[in-house]
């Protein structure tokens, strides 16, 4: 199909124009900082206190939280370290997303296995056989009266602990408010993450990026940003174009048909 010059100046335009709008005000890159605070919990059971630490940024369109742990002690093999990491990195990175409205960002957990302690956020040691597990403490065999099965549930409880959590049930190192909630993956049914777990992390994602207006949403599971369907503008401006096409079009036509009276 032939299109007039002015047809294709125009598209030229408009696909310009949408190229560079429709990235307009995306996230990209924002360096990476280390987080580490103390924690104290204060409740009937007792006290408790622990620090949290991590790396946060954002990344390639992805806000990445980063916690490098040095297992030392027993050596729980690569299969149970396995375990471990998909337990964490799964339930941790596929429950929410964060967006402003146009684009979706992921929101993605990585633990990394040091092995030495320079660096490391948190030091884990690891103990052959059954016992009650916590967050500087792991064993190989049954956690906490769970079964063997459920070490990769447990490891991102803990996890939840290195990154700032409090636990959410009767016994547990509670918040201040004394929140107990049975269904999370810091109560007792050790289900899933909470919206409220990432508070800290929405929060540092929106001072850091300038974006008050990003916001948690359900995970997508798409793995990179989306970029809306074309509005009601887009649309208006192909239909100039296609307007301006014809326009052109019959004027050509026009001037063929006078031509011989012109002339003559």
């Amino acid at each position: 199909m032939l299109y007039s010059r002015s047809f294709k100046h125009c598209l030229i335009g408009f696909l310009f124009l949408f190229s560079t709008a429709s990235n307009a005000g995306l996230i990209t890159n924002i360096a990476t900082e280390t987080v580490s605070y103390s924690i104290l919990s204060q409740n009937p059971w007792g006290n408790f206190t622990w620090t949290a630490s991590y790396d946060i940024g954002f990344v390639d369109q992805d806000l990445l939280i980063d916690v490098d742990v040095f297992l030392t002690d027993d050596d729980p093999g690569s299969a149970l370290r396995d375990i471990w990491e998909e337990g964490i990195e799964s339930i941790w990175s596929n429950a929410f997303d964060l967006s402003d409205g146009t684009y979706f960002y992921d929101t993605v957990f990585n633990v990394d296995w040091l092995s030495t302690n320079a660096g490391a956020d948190h030091t884990v040691y690891v103990t052959e056989g059954d016992g009650n597990v916590n967050l500087t403490h792991w064993y190989t065999g049954s956690p906490s009266g769970y079964s063997y099965n459920r070490q990769g549930v447990i490891a991102a409880h803990e996890f939840g602990h290195m990154i700032g959590l409090f636990d959410e049930y009767s016994g547990g190192a509670l918040n201040p408010e004394e929140l107990i909630r049975n269904n999370s993956i810091m109560g007792r049914n050790l289900s899933l993450p909470r919206t409220d777990h990432f508070d800290a992390f929405l929060e540092w994602a929106q001072i850091n990026s300038g974006v008050a207006s990003l916001a948690l949403v359900a995970d997508s599971g798409v793995d990179n940003y989306f970029v809306p369907e074309p509005s009601s503008l887009v649309i208006l401006l192909l239909s100039i174009c296609m307007a301006l096409s014809i326009k052109t079009k019959s004027r050509r036509n026009g001037i063929e048909v006078r031509s011989p009276t012109l002339f003559a």
